[in-house]
C-alpha cells in the first residue's frame, strides 16, 4: 500500500524489473495479456506512464506546482515523491492514445478497462467520488496491479483499495 498515509522512502526499490515501462514482471505479464484481450475486441490501450523513480516523482509534482499555480490543486493529482504508486512497479496510467484527463472514462479505452481490468488483476485506483478516502481526485487512467484479490473488485467496482484493506 502506498498512499499518501503510507509513504515509502527514498530507498525502496521495486522488485524484478522490466522493459519498458518498468514494471515488475509479474505486472507487466498482466499488462500485456489485458492490452492483447482489449485489442481482440477492438479497443486500443496505450501505456502513458509506469514505473517513476523518486526523483522524478518529485521532478513531475514541482512542474505541476507550476503549471497549476498553486501546490493544492496540484496535489489532487499529482503525489509526493514517496507517496506514488508509480514508485513500486505496480501502477500504470492508461489511455487511448487520443483523450487524456477525465475524458478517458467516456472513451472506448475508459469503459473497456473499468469493467474488464479486474479480470488481468488491475484495479481502477481513485474512483470517482473517493477523494476523501484516496486522497486524489478522479483518475480513471490509474490502474494498480493487485493480482487475483481484483475478482474481489470485480467489473465497474468504485471500492477503493483503502476500503478493500480496512484501511479507510
Amino acid at each position: 500500500m502506498v498512499s499518501k498515509k503510507h509513504p515509502i522512502n527514498a530507498g525502496y526499490r521495486r522488485s524484478s524489473v522490466t522493459s519498458p515501462y518498468g514494471l515488475t514482471r509479474e505486472t507487466q505479464r498482466a499488462l500485456t495479456r489485458m492490452i492483447a484481450a482489449a485489442r481482440a475486441k477492438g479497443v486500443r490501450i496505450v501505456v502513458r506512464s509506469g514505473y517513476r523513480s523518486y526523483a522524478q516523482q518529485k521532478q513531475i509534482l514541482a512542474s505541476k506546482i507550476r503549471e497549476y499555480g498553486s501546490e493544492s490543486l496540484a496535489r489532487r493529482y499529482n503525489a509526493a515523491p514517496g507517496r506514488s504508486e508509480h514508485q513500486t512497479g505496480l501502477a500504470v496510467d492508461l489511455w487511448d492514445g487520443v483523450t487524456w484527463g477525465v475524458g478517458v472514462r467516456n472513451t472506448k479505452t475508459g469503459k473497456w478497462l473499468w469493467a474488464n481490468a479486474w479480470r488481468y488483476g488491475f484495479i481502477l485506483r481513485y474512483p470517482n467520488g473517493k477523494e476523501k478516502i484516496t486522497g486524489y481526485a478522479f483518475e480513471p487512467w490509474h490502474y494498480r496491479y493487485i493480482g487475483a484479490r481484483a475478482k474481489d473488485f470485480g467489473a465497474n467496482s468504485n471500492q477503493t483499495l483503502e476500503e478493500y484493506l480496512g484501511l479507510a
